[in-house]
């Protein structure tokens, strides 16, 4: 990999001139997610308006060779292939980036991830923690842990219970779920919940692929900043606390943001900050099958929660398995799903099944070592929102969540033709625009009868686990591509 000779490395403007002209060195900040688990930072302080792809990634590998030098226990991580023809960078809503990096098209003293190649599997370096993406927001790092308790009930018997509880006060936060639990054994440790990219339910993501829409297989694996992170993101300090059946004690993790910056990645220092204690009364109460996890967040950083926005919120997203504030969310009568199924037509509804497969013979399958999904699914509901009594539904829609405190801002015109849920799971950020047969067409009465038409139209789409979303589990792209990890949107 050869540097051009328009390198566009970093270049600081004569300290006269930037008092003269009064304007502020813009540092443009960079998180590299590496095809092998791991991280690398770039800052580039007043670089050229782009800079050749080939240059961007030579820099990273310099970083990571330095990196490398210095912390003996990358030299154990996969080799990277940087001479590599497909090596290519994706930013971090998986739209690749070709031969030039446009800075306009990143605002400067943020922290931007790009991924380089598309096989990052693991959770993002605590780096992360600094300066979070800004789509990651308070109901998102929820949804993060409630994604780790819903995987972990779902684990569970059939006949077993399976309860996920949230509870929100301006003291603490507090997730509890009835899953399997963990405790000190090599299989089950409570270890690697700090961990990066430990999860222990990612062999079950084979089992989410097929079956019959809805999906309803919530192994979502993989993907998702993980439980520290979401945790440090909510509050300073955290305690996990979880119980497994053969256990007769309760194993517990203390979390502290400063430590979880200054010593990223030590096993050592979770397990002294740790514990060991015999069940509470409520907790065997709530868990009577014996096996918990429960995750207590203090020190909040958002106050004055207003909880039934966020049961609305919510149950978009998960309902019925989540409990908020001892309030099943299927109760709520709120929330954009029940208010939109509330206008939508009587009639049939169009569906189209759509089944994506690769063969064997194809370039994917050749990579050494690779654990390719072969195959992804997804099925595509239109559904009619008619006018009533001179007025569109889709207009009541948005009045109704204004009435109801969900701030908004879309109009009858943005407002997004489109939904997509991963394995029942909705992403609540992932809106398109409008659908092929919205866009314009020929001029006259008819195309204009037509296109009104069909802008009454809804598209929910669900997808199963042969689907990868971004890592932040919020936003996608249309197109399935395939890599080593499955079929990305």
């Amino acid at each position: 990999m050869e540097p051009s000779q328009n390198c566009g490395s970093i270049r600081k403007r004569p300290a006269e001139q930037a008092m003269n002209d009064g304007d502020i060195d813009r540092i443009y900040r960079f998180t590299i997610l590496l095809p092998n688990g791991t991280t690398v930072g770039i800052a580039l302080r007043e670089p050229n308006p782009t800079m050749a792809s080939g240059d961007f990634m030579l820099m990273a590998k310099e970083r990571y060779n330095r990196a490398k030098a210095q912390d003996p226990s990358l030299r154990s991580k996969r080799p990277i292939a940087w001479e590599s023809n497909e090596l290519h960078l994706e930013d971090a809503n998986g739209n690749r980036i070709k031969s030039r990096i446009i800075f306009d098209n990143f605002k400067p003293h943020k922290r931007h991830i790009l991924r380089l190649h598309n096989m990052w599997d693991l959770t993002p370096d605590t780096e992360l923690l600094k300066e979070l993406p800004e789509e990651y927001t308070f109901e998102t790092a929820l949804a993060d842990l409630i994604d780790n308790s819903l995987q972990a009930v779902w684990a569970n018997p059939l006949k077993s219970k399976r309860l996920i509880s949230l509870d929100i006060s301006d003291e603490k936060i507090s997730i509890f779920d009835t899953g399997p639990g963990m405790d000190d054994s090599d299989e089950n440790s409570i270890a690697k919940w700090v961990k990066m990219g430990a999860s222990l339910h990612r062999k079950y993501k084979v089992k989410a692929v097929g079956r019959k829409p809805l999906y309803l297989m919530p192994f979502f694996g993989l993907f998702g900043f993980g439980g520290p992170i979401a945790s440090m993101h909510l509050g300073r300090h955290a305690v996990v606390s979880s119980k497994t059946m053969q256990s007769k004690r309760v194993y517990m993790l203390h979390l502290k943001r400063e430590a979880l910056l200054s010593r990223s990645g030590s096993q050592h220092s979770w397990k002294t900050d740790g514990g060991v204690r015999v069940p509470l009364e409520n907790e065997s109460a709530r868990a009577p099958q014996g096996s918990f996890t429960k995750v207590e967040i203090f020190k909040p950083r958002m106050k004055n929660v207003n909880l039934y926005q966020l049961s609305c919120k919510l149950k978009d997203i998960y309902f019925p398995y989540v409990q908020v504030n001892g309030i099943d969310l299927a109760e709520i009568e709120g929330g954009e799903v029940a208010i939109t199924n509330l206008h939508s037509c009587n009639g049939p509804d169009f569906i189209i099944q759509v089944h994506f497969s690769i063969t064997e013979d194809t370039d994917a399958n050749r990579i050494l070592g690779s654990t390719a999904i072969h195959e992804a699914n997804a099925c595509l509901k239109c559904v009619y929102f008619p006018v009533v009594q001179g007025k569109e539904n889709i207009e009541r829609i948005l009045e109704k969540l204004e009435a109801d405190g969900c701030r908004l801002a879309e109009s009858y015109e943005s407002f997004s033709r489109v939904s997509i849920r991963r394995l029942g799971r909705l992403l609540p950020d992932a809106c398109w625009g409008l659908l092929p047969f919205m866009e314009r067409h020929k001029k006259g009465d008819k195309a204009h009868l037509f296109r009104r038409s069909f802008f009454r139209v809804k598209c929910f789409i669900e997808t199963d686990a042969g689907f990868s979303p971004t890592p932040s589990k919020v936003r996608g792209t249309l197109l399935p591509i395939h890599g080593p990890s499955g079929f990305h949107y």
